[in-house]
């Protein structure tokens, strides 16, 4: 079996982490198959990438070359980078691959000119975006669906949108869900001593960063007498770090609310969560969410705006309205005076997100690729 794995970027993030741990699971599990990857841009996982592939890919490096050797300086002297593009998709195609998985959207129209110079490999792509994102970067979706033999979603949430929103058939859609796993937390993390409300993931508006700084704000102007600290971990820009802390100075939170940026390993931020918020207007199924839940942290999301709803409603949280952050507000008040509620929400999502792994998914997400040899 020779598979092309295509990847918008290779950063710490959600979708290209599902693809990694696939990588990772097929070079243990079934050595015998030829993995290529295709690399639309590079990022912090490159070299974990390269390490679990046969071929590494990166478009970037290859369309634009930097300092080029002598052969490659001969090689496209006659080539503009359009033409190079030709040459590597044309190379790509002459590998006759028996599938072409597309991860996330945004790699479907470079999966879709490899395929139509390889019309028998089968063509898989795995949706990890919902409307506004699937509006935002790929309007035409449907321009390609016929020619995509199988697509793999996160959850109902992602299957329900791209057949009613985009008319996909529903018969080409599975649901396979995200997997993580918890990094082995140090011993010599400090231990906390005010109840903590976590989040996290890129400071982005899809996020809903402000969503979080109106929950503190809600609960310091109601209850005054309520000691809670906030903590944001992930990725900000310094613009927005800028802009945050003005909104925290005038909201007179800045001793309330931390946005501590990206981590190495901010796991060991999680442990200290009492509860998590997911403020996320739109979240397909956040790896975020598996992490808090296997460590057994009750979590509080939006109604309609991300799959996690779907294990959430089993009892391991709260699930609000829309961007009600009164509620959202109350929710939190509920775990902070009720520490049995807490431990008991923690304990179903410790229950229901322990088979949320790579060993388990990864698997289930091969039978798919199966399906299509």
């Amino acid at each position: 079996m020779k598979l092309l794995l295509i990847t918008h970027d290779t950063s710490r993030t959600g979708a290209p982490m599902v693809l990694l741990h696939l990588l990772r699971w097929l070079k243990q599990h079934h050595p015998q198959v030829m993995v290529d990857v295709l690399a639309l841009k590079s990022g912090g996982l490159i070299k974990e990438f390269k390490a679990n592939c046969d071929e590494f890919y990166d478009y970037q490096v290859f369309i634009k070359p930097e300092k080029p050797s002598l052969f490659k300086r001969v090689l496209f002297k006659f080539y503009n980078p359009t033409d190079r593009k030709k040459l590597l998709l044309n190379n790509l195609a002459l590998k006759r691959y028996d599938v072409i998985y597309s991860n996330t959207v945004v790699t479907i129209p470079l999966a879709n000119s490899i395929v139509s110079l390889s019309p028998k490999s089968k063509w898989i792509a795995h949706i990890h975006e919902l409307n506004v994102i699937i509006k935002q970067l790929l309007p035409n979706i449907e321009d390609y669906a016929k020619a995509i033999n199988k697509m793999i979603v996160p959850s109902k949430l992602v299957k329900a949108n791209i057949c009613e929103e985009w008319v996909i058939d529903k018969r080409k859609v599975d649901v396979v869900y995200e997997c993580s796993n918890v990094d082995v937390i140090s011993s010599n993390t400090t231990s906390k001593k005010l109840f903590t409300v976590g989040a996290s993931g890129a400071v982005h508006w899809r996020k809903g960063h402000d969503m979080f700084i109106q929950v503190a704000r809600y609960i310091k102007q109601h209850y005054p007498d309520v000691e809670i600290r906030f903590i944001w971990v992930g990725n900000i820009s310094k613009n927005e770090q800028i802009i945050i802390n003005e909104d925290l100075r005038k909201l007179k939170l800045k001793t309330n609310v931390s946005f501590i940026g990206e981590v190495e390993n901010p796991h060991e931020y999680y442990q200290d969560f009492d509860v998590f918020l997911m403020t996320s207007r739109e979240d397909p199924f956040p790896l975020v969410c598996i992490e808090v839940g296997q460590m057994g942290i009750p979590i509080i999301c939006f109604e309609g705006a991300t799959g996690t709803e779907e294990v959430v409603k089993k009892g391991g949280g709260f699930i609000v309205p829309y961007l009600n952050i009164e509620a959202m507000s109350e929710k939190v008040l509920s775990y902070y005076n009720d520490t049995n509620l807490k431990q008991n929400h923690g304990s179903i999502n410790k229950i229901e997100f322990a088979n949320f792994t790579p060993e388990v998914i990864c698997k289930q997400l091969f039978k798919v690729i199966q399906t299509q040899i």
